[in-house]
């Protein structure tokens, strides 16, 4: 019996070694085929998000007890502005009774935008599963006067008026074509398309997808909502990630641990020094005091 209890084992760690082997050669293989693809369209490719992608707070960035951006492919679109595709995954963490630790992973495509615009939230999703996976079923719809977009589409925002504003007539003509396949939200200066997983082969007609979105954007909503991220001369400001950047290439050149040099060496997130100071969301941050920690005495009453 004991003979048959170590084959027992002996056949477990393998199974456990090929499908570890079996993973890593597909995400192996995934990474060629992207690169592939991303030289064939004339993009830019990275296995590592040299962006930091996942820095944005969309709500799925903030998911799970563990996040991953990997397989980054851009390229900047018409107006000069990024735009970036990736695969993003992230995972709950469970112990057992006996210690062991299992993990459940859930896996999306992603593709982030960047607009000249600092705008307030929304979702526009389909009840299902990656809604589910969101939290976002039963968050309270705004309902537009279209019933077709009204049953396809769930619309979320906790500004209607900058909702309803987005979402006119010639934009839920475009989110009609889709079938309610893909999720798309909105935060501070950033569009994010959320799918689940593609293959390479269609992770650039995603990205076409990504620049239709913006292009929909009504012109009135640049308007009525303008950007503070401007330069003197009005031109809109780059991302503010290219410190985040040189800072993981350089570690891939040293064949560092990155996430070591980025705690390390912390990157400028605030964008510009002539006014105001804004996050990566587009919120203003607050100029702090002198003496945060109340260290300084106070002067004595007069």
């Amino acid at each position: 019996m004991e003979g048959v209890g170590g084959f027992l084992v002996v056949v477990a760690v393998c199974v456990v070694l090929a499908v570890a082997l079996l993973r890593w050669l597909l995400e192996q293989r995934r990474r060629e085929d992207l690169a592939a693809v991303a030289a064939r369209y004339g993009l830019e490719h990275s296995h590592l998000d040299p962006f930091g992608c996942t820095r944005v707070a969309f709500p799925l960035f903030r998911k799970g007890d563990g996040r991953l951006a990997e397989n980054v492919v851009w390229r900047d679109r018409a107006d000069g502005l990024p735009i970036r595709a990736f695969d993003f995954s992230y995972y709950h963490e469970r112990r057992d009774d006996a210690g062991n630790v299992t993990r459940s992973h859930k896996h999306f495509s992603c593709v982030m935008a960047q607009v000249d615009g600092a705008w307030p939230e929304v979702s526009i999703t389909r009840e299902g599963i990656l809604e589910k996976a969101l939290d976002l079923v039963g968050l309270g719809d705004i309902e537009l006067e279209s019933g077709e977009f009204n049953r396809l589409f769930a619309l979320r925002s906790p500004d209607r008026r900058f909702a309803v504003t987005l979402v006119d007539a010639r934009m839920i003509d475009f989110l009609l074509s889709t079938h309610a396949q893909l999720a798309f939200f909105v935060k501070g200066r950033w569009v994010l398309i959320v799918s689940e997983p593609v293959s390479p082969e269609l992770v650039p007609a995603l990205i076409a997808v990504g620049e239709r979105f913006v292009e929909h954007i009504p012109r009135v909503v640049y308007e009525l909502w303008p950007s503070p991220f401007r330069d003197a001369d009005g031109r809109p400001l780059p991302a503010g990630d290219d410190a985040y950047g040189l800072a993981m290439a350089a570690a891939e050149e040293a064949e560092l641990d990155p996430w070591t040099v980025l705690r390390s060496s912390p990157f400028r997130a605030l964008e510009r020094e002539d006014g105001p100071e804004y996050d990566l969301d587009g919120n203003l941050v607050e100029p702090q005091p002198e003496d945060p920690w109340g260290r300084r005495p106070k002067p004595l009453p007069e």
